[in-house]
């Protein structure tokens, strides 16, 4: 089949509102979920896991400095989405088919909350890996400005999570590149690219 090209309009992922914002600290609760969209006008609607119900995921948008603490919570199906090879390392048949550990890639942050591969965890907490160590992470943002991306990091299945939907953007802002009169609002048009995943 061949698909009508520029038929539709660039999907641009909604920014998440915080549950909780002061001047101390701002909180998230993100949910990983089953669902389906649209990927293509001409295309029935298609499976796919996400966060918050967007794939891609909703961007998060934070400011140099300000300290975020985020739950990545698992409410996926317990049978994955995608055939799982178990001969890549880590695929284990003795952990379970869908776990998940979110990691925000180029982001400063405590090892506890940087997504380590054997650090996964299951729907509702029920099973965790070896390296699991807290349910809310920890985000101090210490960077300048830039352009971060979230997305699953679990050994041995990260690339089919990524596939399945599990990644957004992570936006850090500061008053230095606000100075650079660079296009914002809705000029500023993020674009995720897929590339293959060989690792993990």
């Amino acid at each position: 089949m061949i698909l009508s090209k520029f038929a539709d309009e660039l999907p641009i992922p909604p920014i998440l509102i915080p549950q909780w914002k002061d001047q101390y600290y701002t909180y998230y609760e993100v949910n990983m979920t089953e669902f389906k969209q649209s990927l293509h006008s001409e295309l029935n609607d298609t499976t796919v896991w996400g966060y918050e119900g967007s794939y891609p995921g909703p961007t998060i948008q934070v400011e140099s400095g300000e300290k975020v603490f985020i739950k990545w919570i698992n409410n996926l199906p317990d049978k994955h989405l995608l055939p799982i090879d178990y001969t890549v390392h880590g695929a284990h048949r003795d952990v379970p088919e869908v776990r998940t550990v979110v990691h925000v890639h180029g982001a400063c942050v405590e090892w506890e909350s940087d997504g380590y591969p054997e650090a996964w965890f299951t729907k509702g907490f029920k099973q965790v890996g070896r390296y699991f160590n807290k349910q809310v992470y920890q985000y101090n943002n210490c960077n300048h400005a830039c352009t971060l991306w979230y997305h699953d990091h679990a050994l041995g299945i990260s690339r089919l999570n990524i596939y399945a939907g599990l990644a957004g953007f992570y936006l850090i802002r500061d008053q230095r590149e606000r100075l650079m009169n660079l296009p914002s609002g809705k000029y500023e048009v993020p674009l995720m690219l897929p590339f293959n995943l060989l690792l993990f």
